[in-house]
């Protein structure tokens, strides 16, 4: 066995699951943090999930230093990270979806190397390189390509706008003290709203060159759907004061400025179904993509003024 030589020789893996098969995942980085014969746990909470994943995952159990619990019910993305978070027992913690897949041999190593007081790593996210064979999945894989796959160079420019919770590690006291924020109910922006706290605090987030494949590719129809919805998310966080400043509000921003919101809302409300149809096609075209949801955040506007 490789000992590690690194200061922090100590981490918990957290890894929350919903309706997907971690098996594989678990064991990658299970047989990492062996041959470095560091101390480490491996924490997998079920977050409600059909009794076929269940049943596949429950294998894990056996693992030596591998907790496997099924949660009796669906606690959300926010909340499950926190109660991830509460239970580990080590002063380290890396966070990875379940649909993540390590490639990298030095996965676990990179993040132990990169690790210290008052940090946040982020070690990035990919996609596969091919596009994917099921023409109903193209928009997500054409989405994550272009905007989150992204080089350590960009992230690390403003490291709140990159960063995505699949994928990071961090002192387990920073997060204690700011952790996920639970009054964002579903899918959107919980994880940027994380990292805007955390820069506000002036906690360190560092991005590295250490990414994992996301697998987990949507259909085109739930992934236009979840992301539409998600706006309601940015909305009510900016009503709040908790304006995260992304290129979507900044745009909205920039053309109520120049006041060329209502002529540009009255032909996206014109073309938003021969859009829809587009995005759900096979040939997906992201500028569509990001013109519904300019469209969706002035729907909120809009009714809310009214």
């Amino acid at each position: 066995m490789i000992k590690s030589i690194n200061k922090v020789d100590k981490l918990s893996i957290l890894i929350p699951v919903y309706n997907y098969k971690v098996v594989d995942l678990v064991k990658k980085v299970y047989k990492q943090c062996k041959k470095l014969n560091i101390e480490f746990e491996v924490l997998v909470f079920d977050d409600g999930s059909k009794y076929k994943y269940k049943t596949e995952n429950k294998v894990l159990g056996s693992l030596f230093g591998v907790n496997y619990m099924e949660l009796s019910e669906n606690l959300g993305r926010a909340r499950i990270r926190n109660w991830l978070l509460k239970s580990a027992l080590y002063d380290y913690v890396l966070f990875l979806d379940c649909d993540s897949k390590v490639t990298k041999k030095d996965f676990i190593n990179s993040y132990l190397n990169a690790l210290g007081p008052n940090k946040v790593i982020n070690g990035g996210r990919v996609y596969s390189k091919s596009k994917p064979r099921a023409k109903s999945k193209l928009l997500h894989w054409a989405y994550g390509t272009k905007y989150e796959s992204r080089s350590v160079k960009t992230r690390n420019k403003r490291p709140d706008q990159y960063f995505h919770s699949n994928n990071f590690a961090a002192d387990r006291n920073v997060l204690i003290k700011y952790p996920f924020n639970e009054s964002v109910v579903g899918y959107g922006y919980e994880d940027l709203l994380m990292a805007k706290d955390l820069l506000d605090e002036n906690v360190i987030i560092k991005h590295i060159d250490n990414p994992v494949i996301h697998l987990g590719l949507e259909k085109n129809k739930d992934f236009l759907s979840k992301n539409l919805k998600a706006i309601d998310n940015l909305y009510e966080l900016k009503k709040k004061g908790n304006k995260l400043n992304i290129r979507l509000e900044r745009m909205a921003f920039e053309l109520e400025d120049w006041k060329l919101d209502g002529i540009l809302y009255n032909f996206l409300s014109k073309k938003e179904q021969s859009y829809v149809d587009n995005l759900l096609g096979d040939k997906p075209s992201l500028w569509k993509f990001q013109a519904l949801k300019l469209k969706k955040y002035w729907d909120l506007t809009r009714a809310d003024k009214s």
